[in-house]
């Protein structure tokens, strides 16, 4: 009787394996699925999806469907370097790490067309000089202005551009037309695309801390296995 009860319980065993063997990657998949804290240094908000192309605003819903609070915290420059170092952040999406410590760097990234930026009565081919403000993490391009001097003013955020542009303190910013067409209402009407060409392509990767997680989910989001599952949540 026990050898029967044994061959009963064996054969149970062997009929679950199938079910339980594919239960191990939708666990996997879970633990991969733990909640994250990313951080930007612009607003990459729904005002911002309207005028993203689909590529970043895909990979930027894929990023929210992962995160604690469902969306991307947008922190000035020296701040969100800060809490990335103090581990208050998992990860950044930034163009460039100010630090020799190597971090994770995904293959997919944010892809961004700069243009220069300045107020609608100014015309900027007149100057002699001119001071624009860019991005602090951003090494500042070439501009198409042979006879114009160009000197540069780090900014910690678009939004500190804008206002150093309105009080006359600049007199253009480098920004990707998506940023500055994202405002609710389009308050910034009265800033508008200098009649340049786009002055760069640039890619902004996300970076983050060296742990197993993170290893999984950079490796997820680089394979594109993450956008089925950040459709279904």
């Amino acid at each position: 009787m026990p050898i029967h009860r044994h061959i009963v319980t064996l054969v149970t065993v062997l009929l679950m394996l199938p079910v339980l063997l594919r239960l191990l990657p939708v666990g996997e998949a879970q633990a991969q699925q733990k909640p994250m804290r990313i951080g930007a240094h612009v607003h990459l908000d729904d005002w911002w999806a309207k005028h993203a192309t689909p590529e970043n605003r895909d990979f930027v819903t894929i990023l929210k469907a992962h995160t604690k609070s469902g969306r991307i915290e947008a922190l000035p420059n020296d701040r969100l370097y800060r809490q990335y170092q103090n581990r208050k952040l998992d990860c950044i999406l930034t163009g460039g790490w100010p630090h020799d410590d190597p971090q994770l760097r995904s293959q997919r990234a944010l892809t961004f067309e700069i243009r220069l930026f300045t107020l609608s009565d100014k015309d900027l081919s007149t100057q002699e000089e001119i001071l624009v403000g860019r991005m602090k993490q951003f090494p500042p391009p070439s501009l198409p202005l042979e006879r114009t001097m160009v000197d540069w003013f780090p900014l910690q955020n678009l939004p500190q551009g804008f206002d150093l542009l309105r009080a006359g303190r600049i007199d253009a910013l480098i920004a990707d037309p998506s940023h500055v067409l994202n405002a609710p209402d389009n308050i910034h009407h009265d800033i508008i695309p200098a009649d340049l060409p786009p002055l760069k392509t640039v890619h902004v990767p996300l970076i983050c801390h060296d742990t197993k997680h993170n290893r999984n989910f950079v490796e997820m989001l680089d394979r594109g296995s993450l956008m089925e599952s950040s459709r279904l949540q």
